[in-house]
């Protein structure tokens, strides 16, 4: 197919169907700016209902209910189509008959105005005579294609009026906007287009060519003012985050690996020393008795042989449970090594995981800049190709449906991708590990205070501590029908009380620290509150209220809130779901807990997991707390107490990362204290059989440990138990 080389780049860059040029079909055009020929169309269209996304940009568009032929037809292409159908006939050795004398010849020009061909004399007349002075303009000669200075603006200039859509016979003259930019005649306006909105069509294409150009001018400043990270950047910095993150795994790794190494070797030395100190103690002791005997009269030899036969052997037993001891402590010390190693394979597992799945996300964001850009230019190349045209019908027509186009593309430019920034990170998760030996002791039930609440008709189930270091107690009132929530300073004087009434029977109630001045609170069976210490004020809302999944025989037993999120976790009783809210008591998502648990009866959030205790299971766990399906990261180590009937009811922990698990009988009840993970117990305290909560405190004198009674009202204070 034979066209100049200006349209030939036009075909190439707008990928213009080969139909629409081959067999003169009519080209559509989608909102999105993208060009179809109307078989390409039908094909696109076929299998879908109501809307048609568009290949290239994606972009959904409403079906016409008349199908292909409601959509807006492509003058730009169109005058391309036509040009190209001109040139054809122009250049074949074709015979066809002049309009101008009706001769059978070959035709030398096209005249717009008079919409036929023209032979090579009538031309030259059209051309030179004054009376058809009006359509010299309107007319398209074989030299001019074959001189190759036809542009496509040039050709819509050359483009005569439309006729009336009605009566063909007479030129159009106005636009009905009522009828989407109708071209009509005269006597329309009397008939069929009578009261309708009418524009006199330069008018209309001047306004329109005003549109257009600002909208392509807010489009480029859109466009050069426009600074988020491309995902090319993202791409590169999620690319050296990495190994960043990577160097210090591995370095920090390495310095707790060779830390251990250097405990092994010291370990090792000292049990050397043991072995030579044993050895000197016998020799000294030999030495010893040696020189006594000597001195002693033969009968009593025998008697320090006796003596030195016993003490040798007190001494092996000794030094033989310090070696034993030592041995232990080598062995946890390479089981811990190994752990460590796990851990460190885990992590660098996480990092590429997390690594693989950010490129992917920054690969469609990629795609989607991409088709802005694309839309972006074609958008500007058929605009500048409109203003530079003074066709006023071409304007007129495709303007309308550019400026909705360029409005839709400031929607997509101005939209920013925050996430970028987030997804050129990665998320490293440590874990503690303490390479001391703890002290594993048995104490007593030996307390360092005890306070006792003013007003005895009450029973407690929660306590939780401010930030003015005052206590704040929650629970139900004698008669069951009412909640309370009280705050007392550390001598038990009471500084507030609200008394909640909920109309249910029972309704305990539970409580922790929120923020300085705040402590969120639950009910039951489905009440979620704040209280706020300051002036004693309480909002509250419903959870069946905004959780339509809430199933109605559910009750609360328990909350805990996550400092880093700004969470509130609610439990409920023979539930694995723990449903989160935000700070303003806004619902978000439902935590589900690992199958083995049954239900929490109290929980807390600790170095970002949660640890919780399943009362009717008999257990204390570890989980995560992240995302909707919570994993179960390790089991408290259960204390060896007298019988096996013990439950945990309450769990704590300090800012040292130590856990403190409430475990109880009916007769009796123990304080136990764990490591950051609960692996190892490493103290346990005796403690009042009616004992149901536990927190910790900071005073003047450092963290302290609070435990309440349920049903006496007592609070007792305790020294921070054994340490690293």
């Amino acid at each position: 197919m034979a066209t100049s080389s200006r349209l030939k780049d036009i075909d190439d860059k707008f990928c213009l169907c080969s139909i629409c040029l081959e067999q003169l079909k009519e080209p559509k055009l989608l909102p999105c700016l993208h060009r179809y020929c109307k078989d390409c169309l039908n094909s696109i269209i076929q299998g879908t209902y109501d809307v048609i996304k568009c290949p290239e940009c994606r972009e959904e568009t409403q079906i016409p209910t008349n199908g292909v032929e409601g959509f807006k037809t492509d003058f730009y292409s169109k005058n391309l189509v036509e040009y190209v159908q001109i040139q054809q006939s122009l250049k074949s050795d074709e015979i066809r008959e002049c309009y101008s004398c009706s001769k059978h010849v070959r035709v030398a020009a096209y005249c717009f105005k008079c919409n036929d061909f023209l032979c090579k004399d009538c031309h030259n007349i059209h051309v030179t005579n004054k009376t058809l002075k009006d359509h010299q303009k309107h007319t398209l000669s074989l030299e001019d294609m074959e001189a190759k200075n036809i542009t496509i603006e040039k050709l819509a200039s050359m483009r005569h009026a439309p006729r009336c859509h009605i009566h063909l016979e007479e030129i159009a003259k106005l636009y009905c906007e009522t009828c989407v930019n109708l071209p009509i005649c005269v006597a329309c306006v009397h008939g069929e287009h009578k009261g309708h909105n009418l524009h006199e069509v330069k008018t209309l294409a001047r306004l329109k060519r005003e549109e257009l150009t600002q909208k392509l001018k807010t489009l480029e400043e859109i466009n050069k003012d426009k600074s988020v990270i491309s995902p090319r950047q993202a791409k590169e910095n999620l690319i050296l985050n990495v190994s960043i993150e990577k160097e210090e795994v591995i370095k920090m790794h390495h310095e707790k690996d060779q830390k251990i190494m250097t405990k092994i070797q010291d370990t090792e030395g000292r049990r050397k020393l043991v072995e030579q100190e044993k050895q000197n103690t016998e020799k000294k002791i030999f030495d010893f008795l040696q020189t006594e005997m000597e001195h002693e009269i033969q009968g009593v030899k025998k008697k320090y042989e006796d003596i030195f036969r016993v003490k040798k052997l007190v001494l092996n037993d000794t030094f033989k449970a310090r070696e034993s001891s030592l041995e232990k402590e080598l062995a946890k010390l390479r089981d811990q090594r190994k752990r460590f190693e796990r851990d460190k394979q885990e992590l660098l597992e996480s990092i590429e995981k997390q690594l693989n799945e950010n490129m992917k996300i920054i690969e469609t964001m990629s795609q989607h800049f991409d088709n802005i850009k694309k839309r972006f230019e074609t958008l500007n190349v058929m605009a500048s190709s409109i203003l530079a045209s003074d066709n006023d019908w071409s304007a007129v027509q495709c303007i309308p449906d550019m400026c909705t186009a360029a409005s839709n593309l400031m929607k997509d430019l101005k939209k920013d991708f925050p996430e970028l920034t987030a997804l050129i990170k990665v998320t490293v998760n440590y874990k503690q590990y303490c390479f001391e030996k703890p002290s594993v002791t048995k104490m007593s039930e030996n307390f360092d205070k005890k306070v006792i609440i003013n007003n005895p008709y009450r029973n407690v189930y929660g306590m939780t501590c401010c930030g003015d270091g005052n206590i704040v107690i929650s629970g139900v009132t004698s008669d069951w029908m009412a909640s309370f929530i009280i705050v007392i300073d550390m001598n038990g004087r009471m500084l507030k009380e609200k008394i909640l009434n909920t109309g249910e029977i029972w309704p305990f109630r539970y409580c922790k620290s929120l923020s300085q001045h705040k402590v969120a609170s639950v009910c039951q069976p489905n009440e979620i509150g704040l209280y706020d210490v300051r002036d004693g004020s309480y909002i509250k809302r419903n959870i069946s209220d905004v959780i339509s999944s809430w199933p109605k025989d559910r009750y609360l037993s328990c909350v805990a809130t996550d400092p880093v999120n700004n969470h509130i976790l609610v439990g409920g009783y023979n539930s694995r779901d723990v449903y989160v809210f935000n700070n303003q008591l806004n619902y978000l998502h439902i935590l589900t807990l690992p199958e083995m648990i049954k239900g929490p009866r109290d929980i807390t959030v600790s170095e970002g997991h949660l640890l919780l205790c399943d009362y009717d299971g008999k257990k204390c766990f570890v989980t995560t707390v992240d995302g909707l399906e919570s994993k179960l990261v390790g089991e408290f180590m259960k204390p060896n107490l007298e019988g096996n009937k013990f439950g945990p009811i309450s769990v704590c922990s300090d800012k040292n990362g130590f856990v403190y698990v409430l475990w109880k009988t009916s007769s009796q009840c123990y304080i136990v204290q764990y490591n950051h993970d609960g692996s190892q117990v490493l103290t346990t305290r005796k403690l009042d059989v009616d004992a149901s909560v536990a927190t910790v405190v900071e005073t003047s004198q450092g963290e302290k440990l609070l435990v309440a009674t349920c049903d006496t009202q007592k609070v007792y204070l305790y020294a921070r138990m054994a340490e690293d």
